[in-house]
């Protein structure tokens, strides 16, 4: 059986789910705070479970039900195939499925219930604070303000950058009905924008994102110490906050604000376009230093259609890599072409180093300015 479990029963699922207890916005999807769907084997004694939330989806329980398995391949195949998909709140949802898993016994599952798309691994870090270590009161440049995202804050008189206002527009309302979330301003622009994910109980999980331009300059850390604090004076005793393991910059200013790592651990991420899926899997591979698998994916995505901005500059860094400076130089310009700009992270790498001293890369770095 897979049938969808109605919104008054979600408790019968919380002993299911315990194994993503770290988790915040299952417990709230549970609660009732948080937007979600769950589906189980059985409605009045369920052995598995999948849950969408805004978060992710979560799956749980017995990997044996092959019944329960035949329902969650269809689904997957409404989501892929068909454009029927299930997002909470989330519109990244309508091109992704990521989801995670309660045990490892679900990865031999995997070929049946994920047979268009092979799930990719991503490996995250989850953070939590109890106590802020970063001194930010008194330490806001006097030309920034910081203002609390609730209710009564007057979201017409502000200037919201594009990469803002596309990570927080399709939960604004609900973050400001949540009320511990935080944002910087300079003038009336949005610098810094911290994210009320979700909350059950007296925990609660923050995210961040600082617009290009302010970057590197303290901001965000200062802003979510902030935040942290106004969590902590809003009842909430435990603040987390997740990231990828190669997200250095989110890495390092939850460090410094004061979060500690509490775990290691895995999701997984179907994309719903094959060239898409084929990038994040080269993706994978770069980071994994496996840099003749990365290139060998990157190019098979690139030749069925443009993707997003960001793979070119890895699959330069790959070519650069491997000492092949001609390559590399075709992904520069076109990441130039395509408008990237965060040109000091792609030449400090450790990748072009190799590569610095030919005469096409210099001329090419010397032009950016």
């Amino acid at each position: 059986m897979f049938r969808e479990l109605e919104i008054e029963n979600y408790e019968l699922v919380r002993d299911l789910f315990i194994g993503f207890d770290y988790q915040v916005v299952v417990r709230a999807v549970i609660d009732g705070s948080s937007p979600g769907k769950i589906w189980v084997d059985d409605t009045v004694q369920p052995e598995s479970g999948f849950m969408a939330t805004s978060e992710g989806w979560f799956l749980a329980g017995s990997p044996h039900n092959e019944e329960f398995n035949q329902g969650l391949k269809e689904l997957t195949h409404d989501m892929i195939l068909r454009g029927k998909f299930y997002s909470p709140v989330n519109p990244e949802f309508l091109h992704e499925l990521f989801f995670h898993i309660d045990t490892e016994d679900w990865k031999p599952k995997f070929p049946l219930i994920f047979d268009i798309r092979t799930p990719l691994p991503t490996h995250r870090n989850h953070f939590i604070c109890e106590k802020v270590v970063l001194d930010w009161q008194g330490n806001i440049p006097e030309e920034y303000t910081l203002l609390n995202v609730n209710s009564a804050l007057d979201i017409d008189s502000l200037d919201f950058p594009d990469d803002i206002k596309e990570w927080v527009s399709h939960s604004l309302q609900d973050q400001m009905k949540r009320g511990y979330g935080m944002c910087l301003t300079h003038g009336k622009k949005v610098v810094v924008w911290i994210n009320a994910d979700c909350a059950s109980g007296t925990d609660c999980e923050i995210g961040i994102i600082t617009t290009n331009n302010y970057r590197r300059k303290g901001l965000g850390a200062l802003t979510a110490a902030a935040a942290v604090d106004n969590c902590s004076s809003l009842g909430y005793s435990t603040i987390g906050w997740h990231c990828e393991n190669h997200n250095y910059g989110s890495i390092a200013v939850a460090q410094k604000v004061g979060f500690v790592k509490e775990r290691d651990y895995v999701h997984y991420i179907c994309m719903f376009d094959e060239a898409v899926h084929l990038a994040e899997k080269a993706m994978r591979h770069f980071f994994d230093r496996q840099y003749v698998d990365a290139i060998a994916d990157f190019e098979r995505a690139f030749t069925m259609k443009d993707v997003s901005i960001w793979f070119y500059p890895l699959a330069a860094r790959a070519y650069a890599a491997m000492n092949e400076p001609t390559p590399a130089l075709k992904y520069l310009k076109q990441a130039q072409v395509l408008g990237w700009k965060n040109w000091d992270s792609i030449l400090i790498s450790a990748e072009l180093e190799s590569i610095k001293d030919d005469p096409a890369i210099k001329d090419f770095v010397a032009k950016l300015g």
